[in-house]
């Protein structure tokens, strides 16, 4: 009786893991879908427009004023950054609370499943776009899973979570700091008087204050993840411990 229990206990870990897992993914679906719609207007804006009268739209759909682009730029620009902050705030959010849950899960998922719960999400998991640990995880080698993390030498952790930290501020120039910089060449070129200029005030503040807001959200959550990578697992604690007694 307490064996079936025990593995029922186990069966019940795996699905809150698995149902955690497909949470985040929907999160991070969005998140992606929002930030490609933003980096494909941003770059589009960015590009340069020799032509004083007319500027060629994608697709084929003809050819506009250069006030128009730019106004319409402007406007596309501005309410995807919110769009994608919003997106992307919340799918750290769903992680952050899917990690909390799963450390309470234990060191493994059962004694016929010898797997971390953290390893189990991340299999079952759809990634964000800036989900870069896996990178220096990877160079771990043997000592890459969490398990094994207590036997990792100190100079390859060392290495890898520079390499993490490295890693991470490319990611961040080309997920926040291109948008953020065709936002504002956009704001310069969308010119206007009166209530043009109010709206490319408005929405320049409005885009750049989210961009802004959900880099530091993602950088704070970067560090949690640099320390993670950084210490060892709870197990190696209680070995180690256990040895000093």
């Amino acid at each position: 009786m307490a064996s079936t229990a025990l593995h029922a206990d186990d069966k019940e870990k795996r699905e809150i893991v698995k149902d955690l897992a497909e949470a985040v993914s929907t999160q991070s679906e969005a998140a992606n879908r929002t930030w490609l719609a933003l980096i494909t207007v941003a770059l589009f804006a960015l590009i340069p427009h020799t032509s004083l009268t007319s500027i060629t739209l994608p697709f084929s759909l003809g050819e506009v004023p250069p006030a128009w682009f730019h106004g319409f730029a402007f406007t596309f620009l501005w309410a995807l950054a919110v769009a994608f902050a919003a997106t992307h705030s919340q799918q750290v959010r769903a992680q952050k609370l899917a990690q909390n849950v799963i450390d309470s899960l234990g060191q493994s998922l059962g004694p016929n499943c010898n797997i971390h719960p953290r390893e189990y999400f991340d299999m079952c998991r759809k990634a964000s776009l800036i989900h870069v640990a896996s990178l220096a995880q990877s160079l771990r080698g043997k000592y890459q899973f969490y398990l094994a993390k207590n036997e990792c030498p100190q100079w390859l952790s060392a290495t890898t979570v520079a390499l993490y930290a490295v890693w991470k501020l490319i990611a961040f120039g080309i997920y926040f700091v291109v948008p953020f910089w065709a936002l504002l060449d956009s704001h310069k070129n969308f010119s206007g008087v009166g209530l043009l200029h109010a709206y490319n005030v408005v929405g320049t503040w409005a885009g750049c204050l989210a961009l802004i807001q959900v880099l530091i959200l993602d950088a704070f959550y970067a560090g949690t993840i640099f320390a993670h990578l950084w210490r060892p697992s709870d197990a190696a604690k209680k070995r180690g411990s256990s040895f000093r007694k």
